[in-house]
């Protein structure tokens, strides 16, 4: 071997021998640090008062072979005397009576008093609130936190309290209240006062402009059933959410597994109230329930017992215009899974009234449903049609006039902005309607439908199907009816028969305005006059008085009627033709019959002398034509003006005014006793031919008297005849002639000049 060899080996053996010595010395440095860690970390000595501790406690509560909760400890200190334990870092978990929680009180140190069975814990105490499923599933994500102090929990009952103030924090909001009671047996936890609840994160759909407003819930205490999980919020219980508020005595949530609302109960006379940009919303009933779909969103809402509702436009501010609404239930069905209204029914002695300045409108009916489609903008509804299945009734007023409409079934529809646009009504349909004072309008049909215009008052109401109208003791029927609001005039078609006490008349179609007692018939006009002194303007005879034309024009106020276009009177014997036949019923003029153009005219006349020539036996007819007639009933006595020519069977007149002059017969029809003609008279009977200015005739003496100008009778077998006065009568041709010569008398075959 040699020395550089010799040297490397004991270079090696040296540090070999250094490495060993270092491990030696570190496996005892280990050890003497344990040995320091161990006691740096051992439990101070036992106080002298410490009976035991120990690293672990662990107690549970089992019934039926299924564990109620569990209590679990870090550590447990046991005092001597037995009366009291401290446990550190406590653990408290609840799995219910059925197992279907899993609910978990922690803090750090408790008192326990095994006697007693009494865990008082006076620090900060969290309780978290979860089901078991949602524990397994998704844990901690849908959690009810809980945040007290000075809590105690008796491990006989198993329930929790403390009088302190609570904050509590669910998946979608915050609270706060004063004092907490938990029974783990039955998994209900109460607030005990002053609760305070706010909703800080939306529902689906609840953000339509960007924002959203906290809901915010206060109730005198709260109950919440794990369970079951109900929430029930007591009296005086108050929901307020923007300009949204609800006022009740009693508050029920039924909420699904993921603890969002499912169902809310509010009882109480409740009150909803919502102020708007437009106007106040309230609605008042016994009881309201509300539904919400499985992704939160509202499925419907049932309003019962006493339901009422107001609306205020909110300017100006002192109008005293309001819309009303009651009913017995209400029920609001949504469309699912959208926010968007379906239908609202409401049934059960409905009543909605609307008052304002200019008018008032009341709606009556045992059930109305209103149906709403979607608008165009996302989340918002559009009120389509108002049902009215069963009887209804639905009036107007205002300070001239009001209207009733009523039907077994009435059907409205509303136009983009929600206000009334049409109204249907079917089968037993009455309308009522009255101008101030005057008398009311009554009609009946199958069939209704009414328009409305921009501002909510009615247009124009049209009737159909066997209609039948009443005002005063005046009654109408026609297939179809019109009343136009702004003019106040009604319109029948269809085979109209318009009838009162004193007359009946059918027309192709007629209008009358309420208002004024106008009417127009146009069509085969037929009138029956059923009173013989009918306002006094036909009394010619005891018979019904007829008349026809192709138009009427009338008014029942004033009492006239004109009766133009081939019109035509007859009564008994008597007739007239013309192109216009006026009665004037009323007033100055009262009892006047006025006929104009190409007026023909029959009329009978008193019987003559015996001898004279009355021609066959029967009345003696005279037929008169003229530009004009008009009759008075008062004085008896027709005045035919414009080229009258008057013409019977005893002689003939002509003149440019003819009086005739009627008497009572024994019959009671009315017959012409005598005539008077003036201007440019000629008088015709047989081959005779009298002129003068003036002529009068008289039925019953059977004569002509020619007076006025220079009275001249042509005969043939005379010659001419002249004097201040000729009279000549029809029985013996005997003529009298007056002159200033005195008084002759002249017959027929013997002539004096």
């Amino acid at each position: 071997m040699r020395i550089t060899d010799a040297a490397r080996y004991a270079r090696w053996s040296a540090l070999a021998a250094i490495l060993l010595v270092a491990m030696v010395a570190g496996v005892y440095s280990h050890r003497a640090w344990k040995a320091y860690r161990a006691k740096q970390n051992a439990p101070p000595p036992v106080p002298t008062a410490v009976q035991q501790q120990s690293a672990q406690f662990t107690f549970s509560k089992v019934e039926k072979d299924r564990t109620l909760f569990t209590v679990r400890a870090s550590r447990a200190t046991e005092f001597k005397g037995g009366q009291k334990s401290l446990l550190e870092d406590v653990w408290i978990t609840v799995f219910g009576s059925r197992e279907q929680r899993f609910d978990n009180l922690h803090t750090r140190a408790c008192d326990y008093g095994p006697d007693t069975g009494l865990i008082v814990c006076t620090g900060e105490v969290r309780i978290d609130l979860e089901s078991a499923e949602e524990a397994r599933e998704r844990p901690g994500e849908r959690v009810i936190q809980v945040s007290t102090s000075h809590v105690s929990f008796d491990t006989k009952t198993g329930e929790a309290k403390t009088d302190q103030t609570i904050a509590f924090r669910t998946p979608d909001g915050e609270g706060r209240a004063v004092g907490l009671t938990y029974s783990t047996r039955h998994g209900v936890v109460r607030l005990l006062s002053d609760v305070r609840l706010t909703l800080t994160t939306p529902l689906p759909g609840q953000l339509t402009n960007g924002t959203f407003e906290p809901l915010i819930l206060t109730s005198s205490s709260l109950e919440f059933r794990r369970s079951d999980l109900t929430i029930r919020l007591h009296a005086p219980v108050a929901a307020r959410q923007n300009s949204k508020s609800l006022q009740a005595g009693e508050l029920a949530i039924e909420m699904d597994r993921h603890l969002r609302a499912r169902r809310v109960v509010a009882d109480g006379a409740p009150r909803l109230r919502s102020a708007e940009s437009d106007g106040m919303f309230e609605l008042t009933a016994e009881k309201l329930t509300a539904a919400f779909g499985p992704t939160g969103l509202l499925d419907g809402m049932t309003a019962e017992g006493r339901v009422r509702g107001s609306y205020r436009p909110a300017a100006p501010a002192n109008s005293k215009d309001e819309d009303r609404l009651a009913a017995d239930r209400a029920e609001l069905e949504m469309q699912p899974g959208r926010g968007i209204g379906r239908s609202v029914l409401l049934s059960g002695n409905v009543l909605v009234e609307r008052d304002r300045k200019e008018d008032a409108q009341r709606l009556e009916t045992p059930q109305l449903e209103l149906v709403f489609s979607a608008a165009s903008t996302p989340q918002s509804w559009q009120l389509e049609r108002g049902e009215m299945p069963a009887s209804a009734r639905i009036s107007g007023k205002t300070a001239a006039q009001s209207t009733q409409a009523s039907a077994q079934r009435l059907t409205t529809f509303f136009g983009a902005q929600g206000q009334v646009r049409e109204l249907r009504g079917q089968s037993g349909v009455e309308v009522q309607r009255r101008i101030g004072a005057g008398p009311e309008l009554q009609s009946n049909s199958r069939e209704l439908v009414v328009r409305f215009g921009p501002r909510g008052e009615w247009s124009d109401m049209e009737q159909t199907g066997s209609v039948r109208v009443r005002h005063g003791d005046r009654t109408a029927q026609a297939e179809r009816s019109r009343i136009v609001r702004a003019t106040d005039t009604a319109t029948l078609d269809g085979s109209v028969v318009l009838s009162d006490p004193e007359a009946r008349t059918t027309a192709r179609n007629t209008s009358f305005n309420q208002r004024t007692g106008e009417v127009r018939a146009e069509g085969d006009v037929r009138t029956t006059y059923l009173r013989v002194d009918a306002g006094g303007a036909l009394n010619l005879g005891p018979q019904p008085a007829h008349l026809s034309s192709d138009r009427l024009l009338g008014n029942l106020n004033a009492g006239r009627a004109i009766y133009s276009g081939r019109a035509r009177l007859w009564q008994g014997d008597a007739t007239v033709e013309a192109e216009t036949i006026e009665l004037l019923r009323q007033g100055t003029q009262q009892g006047q019959l006025i006929a104009r153009g190409n007026v023909l005219a029959v009329f009978p006349q008193a019987a003559g002398p015996a001898g004279s020539r009355g021609g066959p036996a029967g009345p003696d007819l005279m037929r008169v034509r003229a530009g004009s007639l008009t009759y008075s009933s008062a004085d008896r006595r027709a005045r035919l003006e414009q080229g009258v020519n008057a013409q019977s069977l005893q002689g003939q007149i002509s003149a440019g005014t003819v009086d005739l002059f009627f008497a009572a017969g024994g019959n009671g029809v009315q017959q012409i006793s005598r005539a008077l003609a003036t201007g440019n008279v000629i008088v015709r009977q047989g081959d005779r031919r009298g002129t003068s200015e003036q002529a009068e005739y008289s039925a019953a003496e059977g004569k002509f008297v020619l007076f006025g100008g220079r009275p001249t009778l042509y005969d043939a077998s005379r010659g001419t005849t002249t004097g201040r006065q000729l009279t000549f009568f029809f029985a013996d041709d005997t003529i009298v002639m007056d002159s200033e010569q005195g008084t002759r008398t002249l017959t027929r075959h013997r002539v004096e000049k």
